[in-house]
């Protein structure tokens, strides 16, 4: 329609300007001279008439290719021609390109964040962000596997700790006074930890998960005299078995709530079994954790927190009744979908160890107290294969130094 008026007016000047032309040159001159210049001028009319028409003509075309184009949903080319009534169409076209254009990078990048989908399922919506994340939630027992898919993870772990002791071989008369010998030790141990774990979603919001870890441990001990000690083993660790369940699934403002039953065995070797003096893979008694996590998608992010309490059950060696002191903690974090293949993670792990006991008595130096932050990522690769990477820092004296993890989790559908 706009091309149509801006081709009407274009007709109205030209054809103005004519009659102009026309009506002065009859005014001059004299009447044989007028006849002639009347005749040419009509002659010069009717091929400006027959050249707007043929322009016309034209745009006719255009404007109905144009009107046809819009009915397929699909733009026209901008038009190459310079000519006066052309140049309008360009104009129109390269107006409706721009606006495309726009569209189209509007739309792309909404859909390279994650925030903006086609589809207006908000579930959907939630699922794709989700699943940038997945993993780190999974670790941390705030999502749980669809019903009746596996995944199958191979998980390796590098821990290195550091302690420096005094140890005081008499006994102290005076504060200040010590009879006996006081020896200087620094300890350095390093840890390579595998695993394999198996998880299988269930109905009714459930899940169940089996792990099987193995490592290799390396201790080195040095004495102020320069004498080094080197101890090292590898075996298997404690099997786990756990049990998860989503009891409140929030559809407004709440965060989903998620809770999970986790039963250790006493596989590993402990140090009551170990020939290795302070080199063992497991902790030698059956323990129960029962933990509950929160989780809250407000897109990009998922916020995720939770908090757990161990209890260790007492067992009887040969040193006497050993009861090691339950442990509690708790856990806050961010995921944050960079897009739907990548994210990143902060979280901070926080856990108390309370007072083991020996035959009733309190073991002294038995309370322990660690605190980790952690860094990780997630990338993945296709719909069944996922890379995680994670950097943890010890921030207490209890704590390892350095933590750093890597798991390549692959998952399947029955």
């Amino acid at each position: 329609m706009f091309l149509r008026i801006c081709c009407f007016i274009t007709a109205s000047l030209i054809l103005f300007t004519a009659t102009g032309l026309f009506a002065q040159v009859a005014s001059q001159g004299t009447a044989d001279d007028t006849t002639e210049t009347l005749r040419r001028a009509s002659t010069m009319r009717d091929k400006i008439i027959q050249k707007l028409i043929t322009r016309i003509e034209q745009l006719e075309k255009k404007v109905s290719q144009l009107e046809k184009n819009e009915k397929n949903v699909s733009r026209p080319e901008p038009a190459t021609e310079t000519e006066a009534g052309i140049a309008v169409s360009e104009t129109f076209d390269n107006s409706m390109v721009q606006e495309d254009t726009e569209d189209t990078i509007k739309g792309s990048a909404a859909n390279n964040t994650g925030l903006v989908l086609d589809e207006p399922d908000s579930k959907e919506q939630e699922r794709l962000i989700r699943a940038a994340f997945e993993h780190t939630l999974i670790e941390r027992g705030g999502l749980l596997l669809p019903p009746y898919t596996y995944a199958i993870e191979s998980s390796f772990s590098y821990v290195h700790s550091s302690v420096d002791n005094i140890l005081i071989d008499g006994f102290t008369v005076l504060p200040v006074l010590v009879v006996g010998d006081i020896v200087s030790q620094r300890v350095r141990r390093d840890q390579f930890l595998g695993a394999m774990s198996a998880r299988l979603g269930l109905s009714w919001d459930s899940q169940v998960e089996f792990r099987v870890p193995y490592g290799y441990m390396k201790r080195r001990t040095y004495s102020a005299d320069n004498e080094e000690e080197i101890l090292s083993d590898s075996g298997f660790g404690d099997i786990e078995l756990a049990f998860s369940h989503q009891f409140y699934k929030s559809w407004g403002e709440w965060p989903d709530l998620l809770t999970t039953l986790r039963w250790k065995s006493d596989t590993g070797d402990s140090p009551f079994t170990s020939d290795r003096g302070n080199i063992f893979l497991g902790t030698g008694y059956h323990s129960l954790n029962l933990s509950f996590a929160a989780v809250k998608v407000i897109d990009p992010v998922v916020y995720f927190g939770g908090i757990n309490y161990s209890f260790n059950l007492a067992t009887t060696e040969s040193i006497g009744r050993y009861d090691p002191g339950d442990s509690y903690g708790f856990n806050l974090g961010m995921a944050i979908a960079l897009n739907l293949s990548n994210s990143i993670s902060f979280s901070y792990d926080q856990q108390f160890a309370l007072h083991s006991e020996l035959d009733g008595e309190s073991i002294s130096g038995s309370y322990l107290n660690t605190g980790v932050f952690s860094v990780g990522s997630s990338y993945t690769f296709t719909d069944y294969l996922t890379v995680d990477f994670s950097l943890g820092v010890g921030l207490t004296s209890d704590s390892p130094d350095v933590v750093i993890s890597t798991a390549f989790p692959f998952r399947g559908k029955f």
